[in-house]
């Protein structure tokens, strides 16, 4: 059991700024006072049973339990205001609630029940086996849809221990294969059901009124994703060279997602399954020693990865939010700024936008392809469609260790190509930029403005908002020195003479240098910093 409880206050004062409008007959209502509170109760019962069995080579696990939880949050919450002084900041000065406010509660309650069973096998360490089966239930989700069942499957030949192989350069080498089908549950527990609140301000000769909280679906059923994963693991020279690799299939079902539906229904959400995506990839990761001494370490690693997703269905929800984005992306708001649709057949991350062939250098005006292959000079949202995809075809990370006696240096790097971007930052700073006004000097060196200029950005005197165009989606290749850390142990008769069991002097700096295909603005939401520390650790 795990009981956690919380409280929060927060008094204003009433000289704070936040007041300082208010008129003479308001003078009573400055200060404000918040209190809230919130009980969390949580248990979480497991039951185990183990059997081992061993003879000759074989040994046998098997497992069986059952596991129950139960979630329960109680949290209120109220603002009082009015207070003489800021000396007085007691909720008893307090003349009482703003107009039209009362104290608020919430109460959610979710319950989850599991069985499952597992079998383990190994044969001399060479042949080993998994399979678990378990069947789960959760109040989260709809009366008919409360319990799933789920399972994994996983072989293993360890073939470095078979007595007829015989390299010594190979110190480990083991073929692996696993399946399964797992489950989500990832929401409030009142999106499977229409909930209600309160109206104390409505009260009727029948009693309390009350109005629709939430819209439930009593439909609601789990995510699921079956997994197929293939891999191998290959250690040479007692794993002073070490490589894994795993090559992967994952199919999710019945993805769950928020919906927007009209406001006039008085909500703007709802949670629903959406539809399957289908992903596939694979990773390798390598390791390396490449030298190990009594004064020399040098070492190698790399991580890297490549995934690719696609849509495989969508429901009828989908298929209106693709229409609702057609017709946003025709207005004044979103006209300039690419919008996420979804597509059977299409990845999530696909970028979408009129197809373009460029400024025409005769006048200036931005030429269009048609679906239909044809030339325009008019946009029209009809002929979006995908123009690249947000998605690397390979990310990862590389780094070395270098030691040399008591001087150590490691770092690490970032990297990712083969992707897309669509690059807002010229849309709005420069091809949408008034010239009239402070702006980057692309916007009076590098627009077009005569005939026969070649150039990559419309007609200097077009002040007219550019629509999502195929122009601005730019290959996204990046390498970023993303940590840098030294450090240097100070010799141990050096430490000894100053009464230490050890001194080390280190510097670590992050975000160093960025190579990238694409130049972006860093710290528009937020400051860009590099940040250089010193330490030094003394160990007495």
């Amino acid at each position: 059991m795990l009981k956690r409880m919380s409280t929060g206050d927060r008094f204003v004062s009433p000289l704070a700024n936040e007041f300082y409008f208010y008129e003479a007959a308001r003078a009573d209502e400055r200060g404000s006072y918040t209190s809230s509170g919130n009980d969390v109760t949580t248990w979480d019962g497991n039951l185990r049973l183990n059997w081992i069995k061993q003879t000759g080579g074989h040994v046998i696990n098997l497992v069986a339990g059952s596991n129950i939880r139960t979630d329960r949050s109680d949290a209120r919450f109220f603002t009082a205001i009015g207070f003489p002084n800021d000396r007085f900041t007691s909720i008893g000065f307090a003349k009482g609630y703003a107009e039209n406010a009362k104290p608020s509660s919430s109460l959610s309650e979710s319950r989850l029940l599991g069985v499952f069973s597992s079998v383990n096998y190994s044969f001399k360490n060479r042949y080993l086996l998994d399979g678990t089966v378990r069947i789960d239930g959760s109040s989260l989700f709809g009366a008919n849809n409360r319990t799933a069942p789920f399972g994994s499957f996983g072989v293993g030949w360890n073939i470095d221990k078979e007595d007829w192989f015989n390299v010594p350069q190979v110190s480990q080498l083991r073929l692996r294969f696993t399946t399964g089908l797992t489950g989500s549950v990832q929401f409030a527990p009142f999106m499977a059901q229409t909930t209600y609140s309160y109206d104390q301000n409505n009260w009727y000769s029948s009693g309390l009124g009350a109005y629709v909280n939430t819209y439930g679906n009593s439909g609601l059923s789990w995510q699921k994703t079956s997994n197929m994963d293939w891999g191998l693991d290959l250690g040479l020279f007692r794993d002073r060279i070490f490589l894994s690799a795993r090559i992967y299939r994952k199919l999710t079902r019945d993805i769950l997602t928020d919906i927007s539906i009209a406001p006039s229904t008085g909500f703007s959400t709802y949670k629903d399954n959406l539809g399957d995506m289908e992903n596939n990839g694979f990773e390798v990761n390598l390791r390396t020693n490449l030298v190990q001494d009594k004064n020399w370490t040098v070492g190698l690693m790399g991580n890297f990865a490549r995934n690719t997703n696609k849509i495989v269905k969508i429901s009828n929800s989908l298929k209106s939010y693709n229409q609702r984005a057609d017709e946003a992306q025709q207005g004044e708001d979103l006209k300039a700024v690419p919008l996420l649709r979804y597509n059977e057949g299409q990845s999530i991350y696909a970028i979408y936008a009129v197809p373009s062939l460029g400024i025409d250098p005769e006048n200036g005006k931005e030429v269009f392809v048609k679906r239909d292959g044809s030339l325009t000079y008019e946009w029209d949202a009809r002929d979006i469609t995908v123009v690249g995809e947000n998605t690397p075809k390979l990310e990862g990370s590389f780094g070395t260790t270098l030691r040399y006696k008591q001087l150590m240096v490691v770092a690490f790097f970032q990297t990712r190509f083969g992707g897309d971007m669509y690059n807002q930052t010229l849309v709005d700073r420069v091809e949408n930029a008034d010239p009239r006004y402070n702006v980057d000097r692309r916007v009076l060196e590098q627009k077009w403005q005569q005939p026969g200029d070649i150039a990559f950005y419309k007609n200097i005197a077009d002040l007219g908002t550019t629509r999502v165009s195929s122009r601005f989606v730019m290959p996204d290749n990046l390498i970023n020195f993303s940590s840098l850390n030294l450090t240097y142990d100070v010799e141990p008769r050096l430490v000894s003479r100053l009464s230490l069991t050890g001194l080390r002097l280190g510097i670590t700096a992050n975000d160093l240098a960025r190579w990238s295909s694409v130049r972006v603005e860093r710290g528009i939401d937020y400051p860009f910093a590099r940040n250089i520390s010193i330490t030094l650790q003394a160990i007495f």
